[in-house]
């Protein structure tokens, strides 16, 4: 019973983000993303929710994993950045995309980076297969943090010397 409560505990967590994300995305797509000139790496809107699906699931999968395994103590510092993580999810759609503040946005993907960064590291402490399945997650905010730098630079947010 305690792991279902676990798995639906992470799922519910997963999917309430990815809601409020998707809530965020879509109103600064309809408002100024689809009408700018975007950097030529830019995929299509339709590539993201697959993309995201993916990586949702294998989120939900490893961070199940590591709170089914993990003892109390590396239990709570999972569960803490599991929860960080997924807060500046939210925070960095909203900065980015509903808000429009675009190096707001990349300090606040800066940050995100840091913490998935660290989360794989905490939970490969706890379960290696767990951690090397938010590798895929950190490689895509990777490149969305080289794609909100580019799209700073083409709004003239960057100065390159």
């Amino acid at each position: 019973m305690r792991q279902g409560i676990k798995f639906f505990y992470v799922f519910f967590a997963v999917m309430l983000t990815a809601y409020i994300c998707s809530i965020f995305t879509n109103s600064g797509i309809n408002q100024w993303y689809n009408n700018i000139e975007k950097p030529f790496l830019t995929p299509p809107n339709e590539v993201f929710p697959i993309a995201w699906a993916i990586l949702y699931v294998l989120i939900i999968i490893s961070t199940f994993i590591v709170l089914k395994n993990a003892d109390s103590y590396n239990r709570k510092k999972a569960n803490n950045y599991f929860i960080l993580q997924l807060f500046l999810q939210i925070l960095w759609c909203f900065t980015f995309f509903a808000e429009g503040h675009l190096a707001l946005g990349f300090a606040i993907i800066l940050l995100l980076d840091i913490c998935v960064f660290k989360m794989i590291a905490m939970y490969s402490k706890v379960n290696e297969t767990a951690s090397y399945m938010l590798y895929p997650y950190y490689w895509w905010l990777l490149f969305a943090t080289f794609m909100n730098f580019n799209f700073m630079y083409n709004f003239g947010l960057v100065m390159v010397l």
